[in-house]
């Protein structure tokens, strides 16, 4: 029997996280008088605690077996079409309103799961995922476009790097294991990067008191990072890049309760 116990460690983490801000949230929904927005954060967190919950169950029912299409990825993909709904329950936008940055994430996003087909062979697993979640990130990305949260230097920066990254990516699958391993520390390290730019931008953005629906923008893009950056990852980097996730989660809850309260 072999457990991963630094993941399972995480996942129990945030599982007892979820719990937490689930009380909180229905409290919120009281108090708000039954606000949309912290409707869809209560089914959002719900969802994900479930996800989680078989995951562990199933690691410890069987630790040595591949996880088969289940109960899980329908949740993962759920979860994927509720936070749009909750980010635009908190903010003005058309899906359309930023066209460049659309068709730019739909590349991205399309890239994401032929790399996951690469690496899993699940064909109907991942495409099914990956339309949700090129949902989600579009989601983000007009959202992002609409409160002027990154310039148009930014945005061109992030799509050179995204590029570069699933370049490096695909480099991994034809080169020797030595070069490989150094690539991969390459795409490590890019990610790390990611999420100090996204933390960057929000320490900023909290510091020019910016607005509650514009931090929600930046939280989300941070959780779609470090979600990005976990499947994309492996041992300790899926572990690190997990807990940047759980961070996220808080960071999600603390931004529509404010975003709530201003409403």
């Amino acid at each position: 029997m072999t457990v991963d116990i630094p993941t399972m460690l995480s996942t129990c983490i945030q599982i007892v996280l979820f719990i937490v801000l689930l009380v909180l949230s229905v409290q919120m929904i009281r108090e708000s008088d039954r606000s949309l927005t912290a409707v869809f954060l209560t089914f959002t967190l719900s969802l994900w605690l479930f996800t989680d919950l078989y995951w562990i169950i199933y690691d410890f029912m069987r630790p040595d077996r591949r996880m088969p299409f289940a109960v899980n990825e329908i949740g993962e993909a759920a979860i994927f079409l509720l936070m749009p709904a909750l980010l635009s329950s908190a903010v003005n936008y058309r899906l359309l309103s930023a066209r460049k940055q659309t068709v730019g994430t739909v590349l991205f996003a399309v890239c994401n799961v032929v790399l996951w087909i690469a690496w899993s062979s699940e064909w109907v697993q991942d495409i099914l995922i990956g339309v949700a979640f090129a949902y989600f990130l579009c989601n983000i990305a007009c959202a992002l476009k609409v409160q002027r949260q990154l310039s148009k230097k930014e945005w061109i920066g992030l799509g050179i790097g995204c590029t570069l990254l699933i370049i490096a990516q695909v480099i991994t699958f034809f080169v020797e294991p030595k070069t490989r391993v150094v690539v991969e520390i390459g795409c490590y390290l890019f990610l790390i990067a990611g999420v100090v730019y996204w933390v960057y931008k929000l320490i900023a953005a909290n510091k020019n008191q910016t607005s509650s629906k514009a931090m929600l923008c930046l939280v989300l893009a941070l959780l779609w990072w470090s979600m990005m950056a976990k499947y994309m990852s492996g041992g300790m980097w899926y572990t690190a890049f997990m807990g940047v996730e759980t961070i996220a989660l808080l960071l999600m809850y603390l931004s529509v309760r404010k975003v709530v309260a201003d409403a």
